[in-house]
């Protein structure tokens, strides 16, 4: 299904809530919800081809909406920056805090950052090592780049209800395992499950693990292909006060014959009124590679300027060192706008 079928349909559905909406006015206020972000700015890095550009990162619109009682949900996510394609589309049943599931193309459960953490409200302008390339979001290992997406069905819930939170939370799914907007190319499956632990409101604990296979392209013409298992887990952690925030995490992968780690740690400060100030350490290890410039470290420091609920303003410098002196320095400007 193209994105033009895909709108008419979405429209067709759209007229037919108005139709109901007539007999009452509250309906769409209440079960339908349209809006989007985008998001763009200026870089500039010092690396071996030094580069100066303008950018558009992101151009998103959704659709939401819920049935009465909101035990059941859906959502539409269209991405217009460069090719348009299709982020999100599911569908969600959830007849209990403790018991939820979800069926279509979201974000994988996996790690900290990837589905907990949106564009919208995140410190930095790029993730973190772990969530680009232990995630999904980066193709250089895995031969998958899907925005941190899947097709796939999960369950989870939240359980152990204390002061105003739950103390257990979980997810786990099954995913094809071959990126968004396509179906799988063979019968293995992706396996993903995460737990979280929250001891107190401003504490909370991670771990996750993902079974995966890693699709390596062997003849690029005729396209044949060779699975190797790609497992990966991550632990972390976090502390948030809405003022003090302090985050880590720590993750192993496996792509065939070549392992990764990485880690990376985070702080920063939500003053009273608009500004916030972060600052990062991450570092990725590769090996089984002669390749000394995949072995990097990055330290980030970031400021957030929010005036407006609709208009969000970041800044970030970052440093990245490779044990081959081959360092390279960057400045990043980024605005979004929220309707």
């Amino acid at each position: 299904m193209n994105l033009k079928h895909l709108f008419l349909a979405v429209a067709a559905l759209a007229v037919s809530y108005t139709a109901e909406a007539q007999n009452n006015k509250s309906f769409a206020d209440e079960h339908l919800s349209l809006s989007g972000y985008l998001q763009g700015g200026y870089s500039w890095d010092s690396g071996s081809n030094p580069e100066t550009t303008f950018y558009l990162k992101r151009a998103r619109i959704s659709l939401t909406g819920n049935a009465p009682k909101e035990k059941f949900d859906y959502r539409l996510q269209v991405d217009m920056a460069g090719s348009p394609k299709i982020c999100d589309l599911y569908f969600r049943y959830k007849p209990s805090p403790a018991f939820g599931m979800q069926l279509g193309q979201f974000k994988l459960p996996f790690a900290i950052e990837n589905d907990i953490y949106g564009p919208t409200k995140f410190e930095f302008i790029d993730y973190s090592y772990i969530t680009t390339f232990f995630a999904r979001n980066n193709a250089e290992y895995d031969g998958i780049a899907s925005t941190g997406r899947d097709l796939g069905f999960q369950v989870y819930g939240s359980f152990g209800e204390a002061d105003g939170y739950n103390t257990w939370s979980y997810n786990l799914g099954v995913f094809n395992g071959a990126g968004i907007n396509g179906k799988d190319h063979n019968s293995s499956k992706d396996i993903i499950g995460r737990i979280i632990y929250k001891p107190s409101k401003e504490l909370s604990f991670t771990a996750s693990y993902m079974y995966a296979e890693t699709d390596i392209k062997v003849d690029n013409e005729a396209i044949t292909r060779e699975y190797v298992e790609s497992p990966r887990w991550s632990v972390g952690g976090i502390y948030d006060n809405k003022s003090l925030l302090i985050r880590s995490e720590y993750a192993k992968a496996e792509f065939g014959d070549t392992q990764l780690e990485s880690f990376y740690a985070m702080g920063g400060y939500k003053f009273n009124g608009p500004w916030g100030v972060y600052a990062r350490y991450e570092f990725l290890k590769h090996d089984h590679s002669n390749n000394d410039t995949r072995n990097l470290d990055r330290i980030t420091l970031a400021g957030v300027y929010k005036p407006y609920d609709f208009l969000r303003i970041q800044i970030n410098y970052s440093y990245t060192m490779t044990r081959r002196d081959a360092n390279t320095t960057g400045l990043n400007l980024m605005v979004t706008t929220i309707f």
